[in-house]
């Protein structure tokens, strides 16, 4: 009788024993789900040859043309580990308006200026991949995606005593590359520094840039 008290009271123990573990390691472990937001700058390409080129084109003579080379950036997302190599991401950008300006004279001698406007926003989307958690790096990141974004252009032009103007909109979608790299501040909440890659804003071939962002998330 007493052996099989003694094997019953040995079961038991195990028994809480790997009930304490798991609930350890449930509290411990790493949330799936997390949510964040990041703000940073934006660079595009520089168009100010393209602008001038195609100023002279159209109403010949000489042109010159410069823009804002960087714009303020601003962006919440949300996402799931799917386990420690995997992430799935989901965010909304919005830009800062970033300007033109340009002035020439035509080919029969009329002087023109006019500055022009664009801001762009919406969604972007990605899978996120990460080196395993015994690397010590699981917090860098490479990120593979596509965007879904609206760009709105706002044009005025003068030309002696007449002035126009000129609203544009695009939409449309293009890919995204990354990487970046999340700091563990506690098990729910951390800092992340990134840089992504933007291919064919709103869906206009050649219009890229890129974005630099520091931000925080939380984990839950």
């Amino acid at each position: 009788m007493k052996k099989y008290v003694a094997s019953f009271t040995a079961a038991l123990a195990l028994g809480f024993l790997a009930t304490s573990t798991l609930a350890q390691q449930n509290l411990t472990a790493e949330p799936k789900f997390y949510a964040g937001a990041e703000i940073g700058s934006y660079s595009s390409k520089d168009y100010t040859k393209e602008l001038a080129s195609t100023l002279v084109s159209q109403v010949g003579g000489t042109a010159t043309a410069s823009q804002d080379s960087t714009i303020s950036n601003s962006r919440i997302f949300g996402g799931i580990n799917v386990n420690e190599n995997i992430g799935l991401e989901l965010g909304y950008n919005q830009t800062s308006s970033y300007g033109f300006r340009f002035s020439g004279v035509s080919r029969t001698a009329v002087a023109y200026s006019g500055t022009a406007s664009a801001k762009f926003g919406g969604l972007d989307y990605s899978v996120l991949f990460r080196p395993n958690v015994s690397t010590g790096l699981n917090g860098l990141f490479f990120r593979l995606g596509g965007h879904s974004l609206d760009q709105k252009t706002d044009v005025r032009l003068t030309a002696g005593n007449v002035t126009v103007s000129n609203n544009d909109n695009h939409s449309g979608t293009g890919a995204l590359y990354g990487f970046g790299y999340d700091l563990k501040l506690s098990n729910t909440w951390g800092m992340r520094i990134s840089y992504t890659s933007l291919y064919n804003v709103a869906g206009i071939s050649g219009n890229d840039g890129y974005f630099v962002n520091i931000g925080v998330l939380a984990k839950f």
